[in-house]
């Protein structure tokens, strides 16, 4: 039991290449539907992973992390989804 408390943190721990990969594909993403159903659409893709952003940046901030430090967590928070697609 252990040993799988102490890998899980490693296996799901997002990285800062995956992180930049995601925001890779949030951008193509606001783009396609953008063309696709119009820039309001495409506009409103990529508001919700800004507020996202600013609220993961928030809690990091809330507890007491600051600097550069927070918002390198708050980006991988947010876009180190990458990861695993």
């Amino acid at each position: 039991m252990r040993s799988v408390r102490t890998s899980l943190p490693e296996v799901i721990r997002a990285d800062l290449p995956a992180a930049h990969f995601g925001l890779g594909i949030v951008i193509v993403a606001s783009v396609i539907v953008g063309l696709l159903v119009g820039p309001v659409a495409g506009a409103l893709v990529a508001g919700a992973f800004a507020a996202l952003f600013l609220v993961a940046l928030l809690v990091t901030f809330i507890r007491g992390i600051r600097g550069p430090e927070a918002g390198r967590r708050a980006y991988r928070f947010t876009f180190g989804w990458a990861n695993w697609v």
